[in-house]
Parts: C-alpha cells; structure tokens; sequence
C-alpha cells in the first residue's frame, strides 16, 4: 500500500519539475525574441541618426509600399539618440492590414527618443515615444520594422 503512493508522488514530482523546466525555457525563448526585437529597432534608429538609411531600410520589411521609406523619416530622426525601450510585447495580426497575416510573428516596442530636428509637419524637436511594430515572416527569418508612429 505504502509503495503504489511513493510511485505516485516521485511521478507527480516529475512531472511538476518536467513542467517547470518546459515553463522556463519557453519564457527564455521569449526574452531573446524580444531583445533581438529591441535590438533592430534600436539599430535601425542608429542607423537613420547617422544618417545612413541605406543601412536603416535594411531592417524595414521590404513586401509594402510604407510610410518608414518616404524622404521624411531621415530628416526627422537624423542625429536623434534613443532613450530607452520602455516597452516590449507580443502583439497579433488582428486588426491591422492584410499583408500582416502573413507574419509569423509580431512585436510591438515602445521607444523613447531624443530628436533635435523638427519634422516637416513643424513639430519641434524633442523627447518623444515612438511606436514601433517589428515582424518576423517565419521562424528562421530576420526581424523587420513594418511600422512607425509617435506621440509627445
């Protein structure tokens, strides 16, 4: 009687650590996705504050005609020096365009960063939160931006 229980509770051990170690290395995973993430972002910020959007549209996905390659983008962001990543999440196809569904993945960033140009809309230069939403087509792809947005 004494033995059938010590088999149940070494196998519910078991199988609780065996849920723990699965636990962990899927929230592993997830970091890296998500500092490779940041990692794009911030260069492809670097790269237009350099003013080099050769090297900066390579980190754009290249599928749609975006607002990220119009002349402006440059302009504004040239010599600007990100902040901090305030924020890095999971995001979803849903409700976005149609091209997005294609994706295997979506990160949405939330970027501060110092511009010291005003854009041509006349907003002044300044610390300002960008919005930046990065994709990967398929697991062995590379991360690109798809989009940009900001707020004061």
């Amino acid at each position: 009687m004494l033995k059938p229980r010590i088999f149940i509770t070494i196998g519910l051990l078991l199988a609780g650590l065996s849920l723990f170690a699965v636990l962990e290395t899927y929230e592993k995973k997830t970091n890296i996705e998500k500092e490779q993430a940041s990692r794009v972002a911030i260069s492809f910020f670097n790269s237009l504050s350099n003013g080099d959007s050769a090297t900066a549209y390579k980190y754009v996905w290249s599928g749609e005609n975006l607002n990220i390659r119009n002349a402006e983008i440059p302009q504004i962001y040239k010599d600007s020096k990100v902040l901090e990543v305030l924020k890095v999440r999971y995001d979803s196809a849903k409700n976005r365009p149609d091209y997005y569904q294609q994706f295997y993945k979506v990160i949405s960033l939330t970027i501060k960063i110092k511009t010291v140009h005003a854009d041509l809309a006349g907003n002044p230069a300044g610390t300002y939160i960008v919005f930046v939403t990065i994709v990967k087509k398929d697991p062995k792809s590379n991360w690109l931006v798809t989009e940009l947005g900001s707020g004061a």
